[in-house]
């Protein structure tokens, strides 16, 4: 397994647990009648979604889709986007949950709050173009047990 795709998993299984323990903690917040659980059920959501699913998958996606291995890209794709992308969703998550709670609980100015959640979908955005174009290729070129382009 590449490094990109363990620190991905690594990273997911990470939102997974803090997901779950979000969770037991809103359903508590709910069950007391909290007024402020309310304000983390999306971020939660997210967390969950893009934190854990969506990057558990496209890590998983990046080791198993058949790939070109080259001197110049040992692992099949360019490294540096990859953990370009790693870097732009995952501060991209951190900025929805910082501001987005903050936002729906009254203490955050509605311009930050704009600009943090277009910020953060931005790098999301980025993160998932970058992936989509890394893998891409990978749907069009068959290889040879030699790891050689087949013809069709």
């Amino acid at each position: 397994m590449d490094p990109l795709t363990k620190l991905m998993g690594r990273t997911a299984l990470l939102y997974l647990a803090s997901g779950f323990v979000l969770g037991a903690v809103l359903m508590i917040g709910e069950a007391q009648g909290a007024s402020w659980y309310g304000a983390w059920t999306v971020t939660h959501a997210h967390i969950l979604f893009v934190g854990w699913f969506v990057q558990f998958a496209v890590g998983i996606a990046f080791w198993l889709l058949p790939r070109r291995k080259t001197p110049k890209q040992p692992f099949g794709y360019n490294e540096r986007l990859g953990y370009l992308a790693y870097g732009l969703v995952n501060i991209g998550i951190i900025l929805r949950i910082i501001f987005e709670p903050l936002f729906r609980l009254g203490k955050l100015d509605e311009g930050l709050a704009t600009v943090s959640m277009a910020t953060s979908g931005i790098l999301m955005a980025s993160a998932g173009i970058i992936w989509a174009s890394q893998l891409w290729g990978r749907f069009y070129r068959r290889y040879s047990a030699t790891n050689q382009p087949v013809k069709e």
